[in-house]
């Protein structure tokens, strides 16, 4: 992993430790998961019954030289539009359709959405990451949405 990619998913972390209604923990494989404090409200639809899988709200995936995040919530929630403004503030990452491949040169996100919950999922790179300010009012004030439904 760069310094970059260290510093961003620090902020990252930082953020969402920040946030009333979740916790950032490090599972068995190592993986970051932002957990609720409460079984996520589409528990009862999920394959996994493990107690993992039952609070997880999303996750950060650091890489060598990108940042991942992924991050779930109940279906019809949030607007695309809405989100796209806060997501993507610049215009600068690419947007790809669900169920298609993605880059794996440039920064992207992409929203799904299905009966059960909604997903935002964003890779950021290079420039993308080292301008990306996850501290931003507004986006701060995303995932604090996000996250209430886990109160």
């Amino acid at each position: 992993m760069n310094k970059s990619v260290t510093k961003k998913m620090d902020e990252m972390v930082e953020v969402f430790n920040s946030l009333p209604n979740c916790k950032i923990v490090t599972n068995a494989e190592g993986k970051i998961l932002i957990a609720g404090h409460n079984p996520v409200p589409w528990s009862n639809t999920l394959e996994k019954a493990d107690a993992e899988s039952m609070h997880k709200i999303g996750s950060i995936a650091p890489h060598k030289a990108s940042l991942g995040l992924y991050i779930d919530f109940p279906h019809n929630l949030l607007d695309v539009d809405r989100v796209e403004e806060i997501i993507n503030p610049e215009g600068t990452l690419m947007y790809y359709e669900p169920g298609t491949k993605a880059s794996n040169v440039k920064s992207w996100w992409r929203f799904r959405s299905d009966d059960k919950f909604d997903s935002i999922h964003m890779v950021l790179r290079k420039i993308e990451l080292d301008m990306y300010d996850f501290k931003r009012e507004d986006w701060v004030q995303l995932m604090e949405e996000i996250t209430s439904v886990h109160q």
